[in-house]
């Protein structure tokens, strides 16, 4: 049996460390004549890498067992953030008047009930205030002492603690898209589970639907107008085996897995079947309860393809 000795560096963003402990690739050696080519096939299917369970900690290894699970297929769409309707309000005079004081200004927070201006109604000569329907934010400001009010727009407030996924869904979505299904909702680094409230037709006779999802904005992640994706779930499928994608690797043009069989790591061909965002069905290849690496595999394929290219020079 053949051995090679390879080394793994780490990177990081403070400084570059070389193990010192080796992964110890293994090689069966068929020995005599015959095909060159069932040769090389043998020889493949019984490589293996091998690592300490130390070494796999150090390199961020980490295992998982194959099992039972539910993918959740999806249809992916986009969209923007929008104000809850809810959450704005345009605030007018009751009576028109003259405005005797103004007590907010633009992007002041507000609480329900705070007195925003005063004005003097016309016709009673009596002075009334101008309060807040909710608590929020003052995002515009028309009103200045000494004008009249006129019917004219003085204040408008708003809350984004609670705003709206205003998502298109196109002609060849809309079958498989409903009221009160799953979706997540991306926007850069922030994801958010919630469901579709509402689909409604889309203004100005555009070629899509809007569908409508209520966020918890209270982190102040989702700005009203940034494009947001959207995956939701038209369909759950329970599968006999699943894993997560990032335990796929292509390899000697085979799709595998490491199967950890003690300190040794197996690429096993597998077939595989439907997937989701994260996770994809495994028809073959592997049994329940069989141990694979679901985290850093590559590092198992890159050290084989390197020691495969050491022995062919």
């Amino acid at each position: 049996m053949k051995r090679s000795t390879l080394t793994i560096t780490i990177l990081s963003s403070c400084r570059v460390a070389l193990l010192a402990s080796a992964l110890l690739i293994s090689f069966a050696a068929i020995s005599g004549e015959g095909d060159h080519g069932d040769e090389k096939k043998d020889e493949h299917r019984n490589e293996f890498v091998t690592m300490t369970q130390e070494m796999a900690a150090q390199v961020g290894v980490t295992t998982q067992a194959v099992s039972a699970g539910t993918l959740n297929i999806t249809k992916t769409v986009y969209g923007n953030v929008v104000t809850d309707p809810a959450s704005l309000s345009h605030i007018r005079a009751r009576f028109d008047g003259v405005v005797t004081r103004v007590n907010a200004n633009l992007g002041d927070k507000v609480k329900k009930g705070a007195a925003l201006a005063v004005v003097e109604s016309n016709e009673s000569l009596k002075s009334y205030s101008l309060t807040a329907p909710f608590a929020g934010t003052v995002i515009a400001r028309h009103a200045n002492e000494g004008e009249l009010s006129n019917g004219q727009v003085l204040f408008s407030l708003a809350n984004y603690d609670g705003v709206w996924a205003q998502l298109k869904v196109f002609p060849n979505q809309l079958r498989a898209v409903a009221e009160q299904q799953a979706v997540q909702l991306t926007l850069a680094d922030s994801t958010f589970d919630t469901v579709i409230s509402h689909i409604l037709p889309s203004p100005d006779e555009q070629p899509y639907v809007l569908a409508y999802a209520n966020i918890d904005n209270t982190s102040g992640h989702w700005p009203v107008g940034a494009a947001v994706l959207g995956n939701i779930t038209i369909d759950t499928l329970d599968v006999a085996m699943m894993l997560p994608k990032a335990a796929i690797q292509e390899y000697e043009g085979n799709t595998v897995v490491f199967v950890k069989k003690g300190d040794e790591y197996h690429p096993e061909p597998v077939s595989l079947g439907k997937q989701d965002a994260d996770n994809i069905e495994v028809l073959s290849g592997v049994a329940v309860s069989d141990v694979v690496v679901v985290n850093n595999s590559f590092l198992f394929k890159a050290d084989l393809e390197k020691s495969e290219a050491g022995h062919d020079h």
